[in-house]
């Protein structure tokens, strides 16, 4: 009898034997069908080896799956405790902070002020670029040109003495002339007698204005200093670089300008109303004189108005008809003050000790609006009267417009 046995071996490799029997094959040969049933097992044994890889492949793949299930699980697990951890330290260091009532809390903030501080230096440290600082030393500052003379734009109005070193050629009226003073103003800041006396070499201290540069000494006031240089006092406060403030004190050494102030010999204060007249003739009469009086102050870039020196309580008038759009009083600068506006022109009325109209009337050329005084930043009884365009508010020369 043909046999054709088949062994299996272990389940892991599925190692298949085949045992052929020469006499059963024989006889299965003989027997005309035997050949077709060994095609069927030498197929089953072909086929075997792609099933046992294809089983394993899905065996590893849902192994790999697993694990990796598994692995994620156990982070997750594994972070939640730390997180759990942290809480507790952060518990912890609450109850220590609590049980010490505030005591750590200066080493505490220290140190955390030193732990920003170098996270800040080594972050720093990595970001510091090769380029090399531009060297700005001390030889190179002094290395420029540079000219000892001062150099003032023009227009410019200067506030400070400047020193002036006199050259070959030089006279004083020349250099009177390029700094737009008087000639007599270098001399007494100079103590000159006469203007020969300068020669190549020698400094010389030039005013910003015309008048005299006045060093305060004790028992100085701003009526005394107006007296002895004949100038007005009012005009020694306004200047703008002498720093005067509305107590009107001095401090003792400190330097004033007197704006147009003189060394004897001596002429009167103020300009005697003949004087006055001579003085503006040829103005357009446009305005009349609100009060009739000396001028105490005439226009200039820091004064852009003239004040007219009266008696206190001396009626004001209107110069020119108009609105009136202010009329009230001002801690500072103008006291009692009068604004109106009309015909082109604002016109301003201040230190008044009275104020006879009010915001929104009208009123005319020669009616009576208020009364001289001495109220805001001022030093005697007068009138400070001026005119600007009522378009931009450039300033006029009042007696311009008077007659």
């Amino acid at each position: 009898m043909t046999n054709l046995q088949k062994s299996e071996g272990s389940s892991t490799f599925f190692t298949t034997t085949y045992t052929y029997d020469f006499d059963v094959a024989s006889s299965d040969f003989a027997s005309g069908f035997s050949v077709i049933s060994l095609v069927k097992r030498l197929f089953r044994a072909f086929f075997a080896v792609p099933k046992f890889i294809f089983t394993s492949v899905f065996r590893l793949s849902w192994e790999s799956v697993r694990f990796i299930a598994y692995y994620l699980l156990y982070v997750q697990a594994k972070a939640v405790a730390f997180v759990y951890f942290l809480e507790g330290l952060k518990d912890l260091a609450v109850r220590i902070l609590m049980w010490r009532r505030g005591l750590l809390f200066r080493p505490a903030t220290h140190g955390g002020v030193l732990v920003i501080a170098s996270v800040a230096l080594i972050v720093g440290s990595l970001f510091k670029t090769a380029v090399a600082p531009t060297d700005f030393t001390r030889d190179s500052v002094l290395a420029a040109q540079n000219t000892p003379e001062t150099i003032i734009p023009e227009g410019r109005p200067r506030s400070e003495i400047v020193k002036y070193t006199v050259k070959a050629g030089d006279s004083i009226s020349n250099i009177a002339a390029a700094y737009n003073v008087s000639v007599d103003s270098i001399k007494w800041a100079n103590n000159l007698d006469a203007i020969e006396e300068i020669k190549p070499g020698d400094s010389l201290s030039i005013p910003p204005v015309t008048g005299v540069i006045h060093k305060v000494v004790a028992g100085d006031t701003i009526a005394s200093i107006a007296t002895k240089y004949e100038a007005d006092q009012q005009t020694i406060a306004d200047y703008p670089f002498n720093y005067i403030d509305d107590s009107m004190s001095l401090t003792v050494g400190q330097t004033l300008i007197v704006p147009g102030g003189k060394i004897p010999p001596p002429k009167p204060a103020y300009w005697a109303p003949s004087r006055q007249l001579a003085y503006v003739a040829g103005g357009s009469g446009l305005f009349s004189w609100p009060v009739a009086g000396g001028i105490s102050q005439f226009p200039s870039w820091w004064h852009p108005a003239i004040d007219i020196a009266v008696p206190y309580g001396t009626p004001i008038y209107a110069a020119y008809d108009g609105t009136v759009i202010t009329a009230e009083y001002s801690r500072y600068g103008f006291g009692n003050h009068i604004v109106t506006v009309g015909g082109g022109y604002s016109v301003a009325y201040a230190h008044l000790s009275a104020i006879n109209v009010r915001v929104g009337q009208t009123i005319t050329k020669g009616q009576l609006i208020g009364a001289v005084g001495c109220t805001g930043r001022c030093t005697g009884p007068h009138l400070h009267f001026e005119v600007r365009r009522e378009s931009d508010g450039t300033a006029i020369n009042p007696l311009s417009l008077l007659p």
